[in-house]
């Protein structure tokens, strides 16, 4: 079987899974211990199976399955926010990214007014 050759990069230059870990590193450990835990991995997976389709593209007419649990108002570590449902939609990652990209200025887009969600 023939080998697949070496990827080069530039010096510097890292792999997508390097730039994702650091970028969980840089966050709160209060706010990453509460997305680690069990309560909030079983809250998660029984609101998507309560919602399963993602809000935004069912606002655009579009059906497509949520994989993402989304703060619609971000939480910044607010346990009681963090835990209220009623401010919770379901999102596929597309949409997710697309709204947190938007509102934290990711992706060459300017900072909104409101504050970034998880």
């Amino acid at each position: 079987m023939p080998l697949r050759p070496p990827i080069h990069r530039p010096v510097g230059r890292r792999d997508k899974r390097e730039r994702d870990r650091d970028t969980g590193h840089k966050r709160d450990p209060a706010i990453r211990a509460l997305y680690a835990s069990a309560r909030w991995q079983r809250a998660r997976q029984m609101f998507l199976a309560r919602h399963p389709l993602c809000a935004e593209c069912q606002r655009q007419g579009r059906v497509t399955t949520a994989n993402t649990v989304d703060h619609i108002i971000p939480h910044r570590g607010d346990t009681t926010r963090f835990w209220d449902q009623t401010g919770w939609q379901p999102l596929c990652a597309p949409c997710h990214s697309r709204k947190t990209a938007a509102e934290d200025g990711g992706f060459g887009n300017r900072r909104t007014g409101r504050e970034s969600s998880d």
